[in-house]
């Protein structure tokens, strides 16, 4: 009886709460994720930047402060983080 009570707990309040503070948490650092046309630029730029090359137009698409920021860290982590900032941050 107890185990399907944590499971119950679990399930209904415990991962909900933890979704709603992720998306939360998520959306006020980055608060254009929430329009397509900035997830596309991010995606645009992971996936042409994959093969280790990039197009001069997606390089004129990101801020040249940006780009020095991305150029000098060796993080991959890091990097995604800052492409991210460059997308979602723009208004």
């Amino acid at each position: 009886m107890r185990r399907k009570n944590f499971q119950n707990t679990f399930y209904f309040k415990i991962i909900p709460i933890f979704i709603l503070g992720l998306s939360v948490g998520i959306i006020s650092i980055w608060p254009g994720i929430i329009f397509a046309n900035n997830r596309k630029c991010f995606f645009n730029i992971l996936l042409d930047g994959s093969d280790g090359s990039l197009r001069v137009g997606t390089l004129l698409s990101i801020n040249s402060n940006y780009l020095l920021k991305i150029k000098n860290t060796n993080n991959k982590y890091l990097k995604i983080l800052l492409i991210g900032d460059s997308c979602f941050r723009k208004f």
